[in-house]
């Protein structure tokens, strides 16, 4: 029996989204539903969007900037009482975020009043708590990551040699963009096939920083792409998992390949090391001048300087030990 996607958003300003999420889907072995099918009914519009997340076997969440028609009796915006009754219901969930650093919004789509805007952020916070969500900065991003999102809930399909080959080639298509003007694809998703260079090491609270991840829960390897190739020195080297995903993608055998979709991600910041520090470290500062035995033994004993760690690791006791 074929699946049936709910699509919940905002209408006006996502509506090209909405359209591109909708072609994608009548092509896998899915139904979706959505306002566009709604018509004229009898039921209040409220009400006719939660029978429809009833009768859905997934939720999909689009979340821009704008809170959308606000329930009166709940003070709740009608896409969180969709997902709330999807969530009761013990639907199969997907959530997807509007990229606030790297889509590009009209003016006009994005939500000032401090009431509507402080409940849209109220709304986003508890999505992040509740499940993996993803990011998009244009409708055919928000697609390309849909349709395989959902494709895991249907009948899989296999790509053919051509599609795999289409991919790569955009692929390499958005890297030529990224290494030349990176702010203007920066969010794009690609497909990488990369040989991992490198052990896992915890990212430090600078990158972190700058890309707003969570810093002690994210995990950055060295990789090397081999994938569309000619890339393999381009300088796009790292790649970082949040916690979850390392769960699922470690642990790696350095010179292991691997084939991944990736987000490309710039930050207008210099960074000074990507691997945190959480326990002290003594550097010693060596003059590539130097070359008396006096001057080396000076700088051996005045030329260094201890680094301090960017956090605090530590145990405490929850429980008696084992006899």
């Amino acid at each position: 029996m074929k699946k049936t996607v709910f699509i919940s958003s905002t209408a006006e300003d996502l509506g090209p989204y909405r359209r591109a999420v909708w072609n994608v889907l009548e092509d896998l072995e899915v139904n979706v539903r959505g306002m566009e099918q709604f018509g004229a009914r009898t039921e209040a519009p409220l009400e006719t969007c939660l029978a429809e997340v009833d009768g859905s076997d997934i939720y999909v969440g689009i979340i821009a900037f704008r809170l959308g028609t606000v329930d009166e009796s709940t003070g709740k915006s009608y896409t969180q009482l969709e997902y709330e009754r999807a969530r009761q219901l013990d639907k199969e969930i997907l959530i997807y975020l509007m990229d606030s650093k790297n889509a590009k919004v009209a003016p006009e789509f994005i939500d000032r009043d401090t009431f509507r805007s402080t409940r849209l952020d109220t709304f986003k916070r508890l999505l992040k708590e509740n499940h993996t969500v993803d990011t998009f900065v244009s409708p055919d991003d928000l697609a390309q990551k849909l349709q395989r999102s959902v494709g895991s809930y249907v009948e899989p399909k296999q790509p053919s040699a051509e599609e795999v080959k289409g991919e790569f080639e955009r692929t390499a298509s958005l890297l030529d963009e990224f290494l030349l003007i990176p702010k203007a694809v920066a969010g794009r998703e690609v497909r990488l096939e990369v040989r991992l260079a490198g052990r896992p090491f915890p990212a430090s609270r600078g990158i972190c920083s700058a890309f707003n991840w969570e810093f002690g829960a994210t995990v950055g390897l060295k990789v090397q792409i081999t994938k569309p190739e000619g890339y393999d020195h381009s300088g796009v080297e790292e790649l970082y998992l949040s916690a979850e995903q390392a769960r699922h993608f470690l642990p790696v055998d350095e010179g292991e390949k691997r084939d991944i979709y990736a987000q490309l991600q710039f930050a207008d910041a210099k960074l000074t090391g990507s691997r945190a520090r959480f326990r002290p470290m003594v550097e010693y500062v060596l003059p590539l001048a130097s070359r008396s035995f006096e001057h080396l033994q000076a700088n051996l004993l005045g030329g260094t300087h201890r680094v301090e760690p960017e956090a605090t690791l530590t145990l405490r006791l929850t429980g008696a030990p084992a006899a």
